[in-house]
């Protein structure tokens, strides 16, 4: 055999060699991805394919300062819609969310923001948010606005809730979402309404959907955690955001 002939096989086993490894990486990290998906869905988590971009909305944070697209860029976010008069679903989430933020360090912490969106503006003003989310974690994140410019984003986040005004100005209501809400969510949880009197004091209860929404360090909806949440269900889910996976 000559030397020519045999730095070929040489070269030929080289790349056969090479193929056969990026292909068993290929196969092996696409194994990989379908457990950790599958591993997600478990925590009630979905990941979109592709991110999807929101259009632009105008609100207010709990400090009283603007919240627009731009303050959702730059770190990840789980937004959680909810009102301060809820009796059951909100404290509970905001429970397991400031629990889960106690267990990140402080790096991780810097990645990340948790905001709390109101579905009851009408009572919900900022200083009202700023209090009650404060009682959970004082870098957590309220936001509220007009019940229009909340619906801008609610939309886009799949986000339902009944609507409080028809409880507010006693008109007959049937629980149904408040128009413009989008009720393809699966996420839906909630309380009941209240009767006559209840609303004459000011204590409606609102039926909102109870789902998280994943926001990319870009400023788009990556998926939704749905419930029941439990701490280390979220942090296992902050882990792998912050990973990059």
């Amino acid at each position: 055999m000559s030397k020519r002939l045999l730095i070929a096989f040489i070269v030929v086993d080289i790349l056969l060699g090479l193929a056969v490894y990026r292909g068993y990486t290929l196969w092996n990290a696409g194994e990989e991805a379908a457990e950790l998906t599958r591993d997600l869905r478990e925590k009630g988590t979905t990941l979109f394919p592709e991110s999807r971009p929101l259009s632009r909305f105008d609100l207010v944070d709990s400090r009283g300062e603007a919240f627009t697209n731009a303050n959702l860029t730059g770190k990840w976010s789980l937004v959680f819609f909810g009102f301060t008069h809820c009796p059951d679903i909100c404290p509970m989430t905001m429970k397991e969310l400031a629990e889960m933020a106690a267990q990140l360090s402080p790096a991780e912490r810097a990645e990340l923001q948790v905001i709390l969106g109101t579905v009851d503006p009408e009572r919900d003003d900022s200083a009202t948010m700023a209090d009650y989310v404060a009682k959970y974690d004082e870098a957590f994140i309220g936001l509220t606005g007009t019940r229009i410019a909340l619906s801008v984003l609610t939309k886009q986040l799949y986000v339902t809730y009944s609507d409080p005004e028809a409880l507010i100005n006693h008109d007959e209501h049937d629980g149904s979402p408040t128009d413009g809400s989008d009720d393809s969510s699966d996420a839906h949880s909630g309380h009941g309404m209240a009767n006559e009197n209840d609303v004459e004091d000011e204590e409606y209860l609102i039926t909102h959907s109870g789902h998280i929404a994943i926001i990319t360090p870009q400023g788009n909806l990556h998926g939704v955690i749905r419930p029941p949440h439990r701490d280390r269900d979220l942090l296992a889910v902050v882990k792998v955001l912050l990973a990059g996976e």
